[in-house]
């Protein structure tokens, strides 16, 4: 089976992975989740420094006030997280 580039969205999310050959990571707000949100984005598992950028940004788009607790609940290519 060939995967394809229509992959469903993960629930709360407006696009799925895309299939691209950088790995990417679901990265989601903890104050959100935890409060019956489901709130996050799908990152360029790329630099370390970029990364924390990008999830900066994601929890300041957050519904609850004042987050700084995250977490990853997906990934593209799992190989690259071991």
């Amino acid at each position: 089976m060939t995967p394809s580039p229509e992959t469903p969205a993960p629930l709360g999310t407006d696009t799925g992975p895309d299939l691209r050959e950088t790995p990417r990571i679901y990265v989601a707000c903890l104050a959100a989740y935890n409060n019956g949100r489901l709130h996050g984005a799908w990152i360029d598992a790329t630099e370390p420094s970029e990364v924390m950028d990008k999830v900066r940004a994601m929890l300041a788009a957050s519904p609850e006030p004042d987050t700084e607790e995250w977490a990853i609940h997906g990934a593209t290519r799992k190989s690259h997280l071991l």
